[in-house]
């Protein structure tokens, strides 16, 4: 799940809502025939001892293919599917049917048309960049690479640094500047220095010369300047944090006056850079890493003027080459699509549409249109009644901790109490009808979008946080817990099955959508989210016994799964995904003991040859079944804080009596972890 850190009727959203202690459970009446676990997906030949995954999705992974235009395939995209079919046709009706000008459907549709008009994209060809290229290849003097770092940030290229407005976590009333390190073509540092990265390292390279001969440089020139590219990003991800670094707030969260960051920046006019990025002069910033900006600095002043304009210039190139034409966006493809991720063909244009509208500003809208035409409110009601009940089991499980002192308990309830939640859709819908979006340019579209977006952040510099804002639109199939205002949020998209299904009998629910909700709850509790407190401050409410006691038991979680390598010098990063690991077993945990409370569990009926308990996890099994290739596998296993689906079903598992008891998972099998290490956390 994603945390968003950052970054119908309106009545039906509930917020802030705390669980009385009583809650009435309502269950499916016998008489129905709800659905129960998928049968057609079990491979009954592997012991559920051995390789549970294997047991509940074995047969599905043997008969399924990732699509040709897919890095990974399972239950997220089964859905994410069939909402695009939903969304495909609300946008198309509103391309045909625009409506005012700064309408919901006039801004939806005149975007998606621009997008998806190639023959229009490709009578421009590479044109539209070309002058922002001349630009930069015409500087003669080092201060206007500052001057255009700035005007890149403005059009939301990802160049040199990062900076930005976010929540202060310290004071998390209130907005405040952020810097950071930024500025790779690639993931992340570890693609520039680990071995098992040098093909993609080197790829890459020649990727970005491709690109500059596809701009009119000679093989040679293209050569040189790739050279120099990559050289510099080298010199800029050795100053980097890792990935799992760049989890802890301790480590990230420097506050510094303007002085200290306008020395630390050395020759780089710092007041000169905001102005032209068009941002207020901050009292202070909160810097990620200090030495990355020191080397920053270093390197504006020693690295030749050719090289930051052939940096530059990559910048540019390599941000707009999904908008161009289709060889452009062709050769885009080629590398970070076939090569990084594995994928065999692009997506039809209006799945990339979707995509990219989902992640932009007007991303709301979408969703917004989606609500009206296939929320159901009923679904929402029924999500609302489980996150109480998961509430109402979590209390009970911090009560009943041996390893937590009554003081850091009191404190804990506290923080549980206060968790508010988002659930379906934004009660109050952003206005975005100021933005001039138009049928047929859709490069001129990408750029008042972007530029909307940067003034819009900047303009929350020193502000109230707005605490009805959303991470992410309805539509989208996913949730997050945010630790600075302490919430859950679950939009429409993922109120679907096979994420919850209402006609599904509670095993089946319970399994899927509940553990969904424990594990967001958990992550308020996880190695980050447990550094917050009720308030959503980063503020200290552990006694040093109880810290180390949480990080013994982690650690044992941890153990667990760096011992999963899906290939040779390939494995689980345990540092990095920490927090999820104990968010999905935390949420499962919680998710079972709710679902013991429900009368279906009482009745104890077999079903399709199984106990309640056995079909609850098989459920959970079945929810996270999915197949990768092999360059998603390791790019994900490098970048992301989520464990692949595999060991989400097997390394909590791994951790769960209950499961053991289940299914009378005895010592020495190999869902079991050696004698002794059993991470029990919450």
């Amino acid at each position: 799940m994603k945390k968003a850190l950052i970054l119908g009727s309106a009545a039906l959203l509930l917020t802030a809502c705390k669980p009385a202690e009583t809650v009435t459970w309502e269950e499916p009446k016998p008489a129905r025939n709800y659905s129960t676990v998928s049968l057609e997906l079990m491979d009954r030949s592997v012991g559920p001892q051995e390789d549970f995954f294997a047991f509940c999705n074995g047969t599905w992974v043997k008969n399924t293919q990732i699509p040709p235009t897919e890095s990974r395939w399972g239950s997220f995209n089964e859905l994410e599917k069939s909402n695009n079919e939903k969304l495909t046709a609300i946008l198309e009706n509103f391309a045909a049917n625009p409506g005012e000008k700064g309408s919901m459907e006039q801004q939806l549709g005149a975007y998606f048309q621009a997008f998806i008009n190639m023959k229009r994209r490709d009578s421009m060809g590479i044109a539209p960049v070309l002058p922002l290229l001349k630009e930069i290849s015409s500087i003669n003097r080092k201060d206007f690479i500052v001057q255009r770092i700035a005007e890149q940030h403005r059009e939301g290229i990802g160049s040199s640094f990062s900076f930005g407005i976010g929540q202060d976590l310290k004071n998390n009333e209130i907005n405040i500047t952020y810097m950071g390190q930024g500025g790779l073509g690639l993931p992340n540092r570890d693609y520039y220095f680990k071995e098992n990265k040098r093909d993609l390292l080197e790829a890459y390279q020649i990727h970005v010369a491709k690109c500059f001969e596809m701009v009119g440089h000679t093989a040679l020139d293209a050569g040189k300047m790739a050279a120099n590219v990559v050289g510099l990003e080298i010199k800029l991800a050795d100053s980097m944090l890792t990935p799992a670094q760049q989890r802890i707030p301790e480590l990230t969260y420097n506050k510094l006056s303007f002085k200290e960051v306008s020395e630390l920046l050395g020759t780089l006019d710092f007041r000169y850079y905001l102005s032209i990025l068009g941002a207020s002069t901050p009292d202070s910033i909160v810097v990620s890493h200090p030495p990355f900006l020191m080397r920053f600095a270093n390197l504006l002043e020693s690295e030749p003027l050719t090289v930051w304009k052939d940096y530059l210039q990559w910048k540019t190139l390599n941000h707009y080459a999904g908008s161009l034409n289709q060889a452009m966006v062709d050769l885009n493809f080629n590398f970070y699509g076939k090569t990084l991720r594995g994928k065999k063909e692009q997506k039809p244009l209006n799945e990339q549409a979707i995509d990219e509208i989902t992640n932009l500003e007007i991303g709301e809208l979408l969703g917004k249109a989606f609500v009206e035409k296939h929320f159901s409110a009923e679904a929402q009601q029924r999500v609302n009644t489980m996150v109480d009940h998961l509430l109402v089991v979590f209390r009970k499980r911090i009560q009943a901790l041996e390893w937590m002192s009554a003081t850091t308990k009191v404190q804990a309830e506290r923080k549980l109490d206060a968790i508010g939640r988002k659930l379906g859709f934004p009660n109050q819908w952003e206005d975005y009808s100021s933005i001039d979006l138009k049928a047929n340019d859709y490069l001129a579209n990408v750029r008042a979008m972007a530029l909307y977006s940067t003034q819009k952040n900047l303009a929350e510099l020193k502000k109230p946080v707005d605490k009805n804002k959303w991470g992410m639109p309805a539509h989208m199939v996913n949730a997050y817990y945010h630790p600075l205002l302490n919430e859950i949020a679950f939009p429409a998209g993922i109120m679907q099955p096979p994420f919850f299904d209402m006609g599904a009998e509670d095993a089946v629910n319970y399994g899927r959508i509940g553990m969904v909700i424990g594990h967001e709850f958990t992550h308020g509790f996880d190695d980050m989210g447990s550094k917050f407190a009720a308030d959503g401050s980063f503020t200290n409410w552990w006694t040093e016994e109880d810290r180390k006691a949480f990080e013994q038991r982690t650690a044992l979680l941890g153990e667990t799964f760096a011992g999963f390598c899906p290939m040779e010098g390939n494995c689980v990063n345990a540092e990095l995904t920490m927090g999820e690991n104990i968010a999905d077993l935390g949420g499962l945990t919680m998710a079972y003991y709710a679902y013991t409370l429900t009368d279906e569990y009482r009745r104890n009926e077999i079903r399709e040859g199984f106990t309640p308990a056995q079909r609850f996890f098989i459920a959970y099994g079945q929810l996270w079944k999915i197949k990768y290739t092999d360059a998603e596998m390791k790019n994900r296993l490098a970048t992301d804080p989520h464990s692949p689906g595999m060991y989400r079903v097997n390394g909590p598992l791994k951790n769960c009596p209950e499961f053991f008891e289940a299914f009378k998972v005895s010592e020495g099998k190999s869902m079991r972890n050696g004698k002794g290490k059993l991470a029990k956390i919450w």
